[in-house]
């Protein structure tokens, strides 16, 4: 068994031991799916025995946990580089989300979310701070003084849109999709973006 702590705390090797397991978790889940998603086939993909893995994560949820966080922070960090306007913002997120197979992934973990709460907790979290980046992006283009709940309200209607497409793309689906799919979806955005909103009440 491992020895990864140091004064209480995961040692540097302990961090890097979990996040490898986490990386092969994140790949058997991607390829195999949720049935596939056991805690023997992660051990395999790490290259590990599976005491290794229990020994971060005590069961499956723990794992599946582990990814749905290990996910959305991958995805915070590449935001960082998203261009500043709404048009480009929807453009990197859908080339990316292919670039780096994240709407197979996308679509495994809105199905563990339904039946895990830990996965469904953090899933809502990340779709509130995507939400909260594209109501700040409307509200910089469209100079609007419109009621926080309205503008949150379109900013939903947007992420909507644009993940309804990503989760069919993960789902294999790709192939039944026109080429230009990517380029309808962001420009009915656009569209919806471009919709008059409503003023503050004076």
């Amino acid at each position: 068994m491992p020895d990864d702590h140091e004064g209480g705390k995961m040692s540097a090797k302990g961090e890097e031991r979990r996040e490898a397991i986490l990386r092969a978790a994140m790949r058997v889940l991607t390829r195999d799916g949720g049935q596939g998603f056991r805690m023997r086939a992660i051990a395999a993909e790490a290259g590990v025995g599976i005491s290794h893995v229990q020994y971060y994560f005590k069961n499956i949820d723990a794992v599946m946990e582990g990814v749905m966080v290990r996910y959305l922070e991958d995805w915070d960090e590449l935001m960082l580089d998203a261009p500043a306007s709404l048009a480009g913002a929807l453009d990197f997120v859908l080339e990316t989300q292919l670039q780096h197979g994240g709407c197979a992934l996308l679509w495994e973990l809105w199905a563990l979310s339904s039946r895990n709460e830990a996965a469904d907790t953090a899933l809502k979290t990340f779709y509130a701070g995507y939400t909260d980046r594209v109501c700040a992006l409307l509200r910089r283009e469209a100079q609007t003084d419109a009621p926080d709940s309205v503008v949150r309200e379109r900013a939903a209607l947007i992420v909507a849109l644009i993940e309804g497409l990503s989760i069919l793309r993960g789902n294999g689906r790709e192939q039944t999709l026109a080429p230009q799919a990517q380029r309808h979806a962001v420009d009915a955005a656009l569209a919806l973006a471009a919709l008059p909103l409503p003023p503050a009440k004076t």
